[in-house]
């Protein structure tokens, strides 16, 4: 009986934003469901289901249920349902690639655009929406980028926009406060910048945080904030698409569309908008990422963005390239062919490190860590069917190689091919148990899988191998996050328990 009752819950929620719970998430889903259902003085998850149905349709549907709640609680019943089905878990700066071809390309793009088209006398207008913009760093991000750009704010029409559907994150967005964790791929001096210190957290600098606001927003049900009809000329929409289902995209990519301006673009997740009809969109493939951008009605040449921006906002350093096992007998002309591919790769250089380490290992044909370089290269700029290739040939010829198969896992997270990642993931933790990364991703994958007990099971033991290293160690180049900042991200992350559930 449950469980016929919590499809239909299920089937609610989807109709009212789009959200797929699946029925192997039903235990998480009734959880979740019955503190609210308690909350409302109703004693079935029956009620519950009544409830929420009638509030699509008339108050006084509502009368008929003894719930202890006034009108204005009645009416923000689902900000309380999603922002307990939902977890708000970001960072600043996240996606390194896709924000530098907005630093370096897009955003000088859209502004060089905006200011020629201004009338003589009149500001030119910006808008900028973040939808589903969790606890804000996105849209920070983007702010901060723009004034790297020495974006002139008071000359400027300028408004950023977040949405986000839980009231929850768009409350602690508009607060602007932020722990240390959230700046785990900041640079220090862009924190130093643009934060403040406020007790035992950091909170962004009012010259910024007077442009941004922040609204809860339903991507599915609601208009999109936009002072008139096709005004954005930037929607980005990353991380949501994959816990909604096919329909309810399909609604929102056409209203995306309608709300962007003419040569206005939109980003979202890696492969979010696979099989989905993009027709009314140019679609543009970048070495970073895939961008839609609304049809134009005139081109303007792309300029580029200041060299200090592009050293400011420079992506983490990938790991260093370096093989389990040493590749025989290299001569030295080879060994600095090498150290040079691997230069290029540190300095984030990718096209360079890919031409240089090809030269090597076609020339080497035995030359693992040219293609390590190579396949790293290939990833860090989206070009994941070479960076596999590589990979593959790598693993075929040294089975042991945990570098790559890592690689392959991140590349599969990325594509949201969650069970192949989990599948190499393994795969490490079998060949080498005390790998604690992919404890850490393999954590992140359940989460997103919604399945919660699983991810609980999995920090625990990543907690367990930490305990046997130094607090001050870091785990890798791609943060700055030491071992005690993990230890305590881990335990605040475990102690959530039912709270825990993936981004919308």
């Amino acid at each position: 009986m449950d469980d016929l009752i919590l499809k239909r819950i299920s089937d609610l929620i989807a109709d009212h934003s789009g959200l797929c719970i699946r029925p192997q998430d039903f235990q998480t889903l009734s959880d979740k469901v019955w503190l609210r259902a308690k909350a409302l003085g109703l004693t079935t998850l029956a009620d519950y289901h009544n409830y929420l149905k009638a509030l699509d349709y008339n108050s006084g549907a509502r009368e008929s249920f003894n719930a202890r709640s006034s009108l204005t609680q009645q009416r923000s019943e689902w900000h309380e349902l999603y922002s307990i089905l939902t977890i708000n878990e970001s960072y600043f700066f996240r996606d390194s690639n896709q924000l530098r071809l907005l630093s370096d390309r897009l955003l000088p793009e859209i502004i060089q655009r905006k200011q020629a088209a201004a009338p003589l006398g009149a500001k030119p207008s910006l808008r900028i929406w973040s939808a589903g913009c969790s606890t804000g760093e996105e849209l920070y991000s983007i702010a901060i980028a723009l004034d790297q750009l020495n974006f002139a704010w008071h000359q400027w029409d300028a408004q950023l926009i977040g949405t986000d559907i839980s009231a929850a994150a768009v409350h602690s967005a508009r607060q602007g406060r932020y722990s240390s964790w959230s700046f785990r791929q900041t640079p220090p001096a862009l924190q130093q910048t643009y934060f403040q210190a406020d007790g035992q957290a950091y909170k962004i600098c009012d010259r910024l945080q007077q442009h941004v606001v922040f609204q809860v927003g339903n991507l599915l049900k609601d208009p999109c904030p936009s002072q008139g009809h096709g005004d954005l000329d930037l929607i980005l929409c990353r991380n949501v698409f994959i816990y909604l289902d096919r329909q309810a995209i399909g609604q929102i990519i056409q209203k995306f569309h309608s709300a962007l301006t003419p040569q206005g673009y939109l980003l979202t997740g890696h492969t979010e908008l696979y099989g989905q009809n993009t027709s009314p969109f140019q679609v543009t493939s970048f070495p970073e990422t895939v961008v839609y951008q609304k049809p134009p009605q005139a081109a303007l040449p792309l300029p580029t963005a200041p060299a200090t921006l592009q050293q400011s906002l420079a992506s983490p350093k990938p790991p260093p390239v370096a093989p389990k096992t040493a590749p025989p007998s290299l001569d030295d002309d080879l060994t600095a062919a090498l150290q040079e591919a691997a230069a290029f790769l540190q300095q984030d250089d990718y096209t360079s490190a890919i031409r240089a380490a090809k030269q090597l290992y076609l020339t080497h044909p035995n030359c693992t860590a040219a293609r390590q370089i190579a396949a790293r290269a290939y990833a860090n700029t989206g070009c994941y069917s070479q960076a596999k290739r590589l990979c593959q040939r790598v693993i075929h010829d040294h089975p042991l190689n945990l570098d790559m198969h890592y690689l392959l896992a991140q590349i599969a997270e990325d594509e949201n091919d969650l069970e192949t990642a989990k599948e190499h993931l393994r795969k490490i933790i079998y060949l080498d148990p005390d790998f604690v990364k992919a404890y850490l991703d393999l954590a992140s994958i359940y989460d997103r899988a919604r399945q919660p007990e699983k991810a609980k099971t999995t920090r625990e033991h990543a907690l367990t191998l930490l305990a046997k290293l130094p607090p001050s160690n870091v785990l890798d180049d791609h943060s700055d996050a030491t071992v005690a900042q993990w230890q305590a991200h881990l335990k605040q992350q475990i102690a959530s328990g039912d709270r825990q559930s993936p981004q919308y």
